[in-house]
């Protein structure tokens, strides 16, 4: 996410770009919705102000702990954009790095259910999940102000130089070309995992869930951008598509656990398990292939799809395997 937008506003010497205004109304947003989904009806006044406490301490820092990550991966990243670690944190105008922002947010929102208690925890990661997953589609719309979350592919059809499909962006030339405009798609995939996180909070109340769809999703779409952040030591495989494979590998990892240890462990499991691994592997593989046959974008990114599905429901299955599991005990 790049805050350095066209400006929207002037006011004196103040410039107040378009990335700015979307990312404060993506906050405020963000924090409505996580309100709305987590009501406190609790009747006793010490176990309100504990969950109202931990409500309001979530939004102070989810706002800290997610611009801080944020920039922090960012720098790693590109540290030759800045001059020094320091610079990086000097001002809240540039980049952060979804990974961090998602990342901090979701500490955040731990924090605050621990503090909430046991009977409201699951509410709360529910809850906030929805609402980092609201500000994270809102802020996918700072690209249409600049250059960034473009994908690698030139259109140029004119017949597909427009939304959905390709954005205008300038060349280190100055001239314009059409590229794939990734965050659009990203916007509309975003939103699709926005809406099945309110209903699931409403009826399932599973945070993880969401989490393993938008990692999943993001294993393609970062992909397909040209601005992707990476390992200062790695240039193949994206900084995001490491977070994602890390985090569902780890939540198979534990829902595995669980079910060995309730004796439940059975053979649907495993190929649950299986399909996992092989889209795991697939999606690794694809990435290697698109980078070698630039003119195989989309047969790449179609399979690439398929194994990020193929990812996210046998991961859900899974983890869904296993708090059956826990509800037997």
């Amino acid at each position: 996410m790049n805050t350095q937008t066209v400006t929207a506003v002037y006011a004196g010497n103040v410039q107040i770009g378009y990335g700015m205004l979307i990312m404060v109304t993506a906050f405020i947003a963000s924090v409505m919705m996580t309100l709305s989904l987590c009501p406190v009806r609790e009747d006793g006044e010490v176990a309100r102000f504990r969950i109202k406490f931990s409500l309001f301490l979530y939004i102070i820092l989810s706002a800290v702990f997610a611009l801080y990550l944020g920039r922090f991966i960012h720098w790693y990243s590109h540290y030759e954009s800045y001059e020094s670690l320091y610079a990086a944190f000097s001002s809240m105008e540039g980049s952060f790095h979804e990974a961090g922002i998602v990342i901090g947010a979701f500490i955040a929102s731990y924090i605050s259910a621990c503090i909430a208690g046991e009977k409201y925890k699951a509410k709360i990661l529910s809850a906030t999940s929805a609402g980092i997953m609201l500000f994270m589609t809102l802020v996918s719309l700072t690209a249409m102000f600049n250059e960034c979350d473009r994908g690698k592919a030139v259109i140029d059809n004119p017949k597909y130089q427009r939304l959905p499909f390709s954005y205008p962006s300038l060349t280190s030339a100055g001239t314009s070309e059409y590229r794939t405009a990734v965050f659009f798609w990203k916007f509309m995939v975003l939103a699709i995992i926005t809406g099945i996180a309110v209903a699931g909070c409403i009826k399932v109340r599973s945070a993880l869930r969401t989490y393993v769809m938008y990692f999943c999703a993001m294993a393609l779409l970062d992909s397909a951008r040209y601005d992707a952040s990476f390992l200062r030591s790695n240039g193949f495989v994206s900084l995001m598509q490491i977070v994602a494979g890390v985090f569902l590998l780890i939540t198979v990892i534990i829902c595995t656990g669980k079910l060995i240890a309730g004796h439940r462990f059975k053979a649907g499991n495993l190929l649950l398990i299986l399909a996992f691994l092989l889209g795991l592997s697939l999606t690794g593989y694809m990435e290697y292939y698109v980078q070698r046959h630039g003119n195989l974008y989309i047969k790449c990114y179609a399979e690439m799809a398929v194994a990020c599905i193929v990812m996210a429901i046998s991961v859900i299955a899974l983890h869904n395997a296993s708090i059956k599991q826990i509800k037997r005990k």
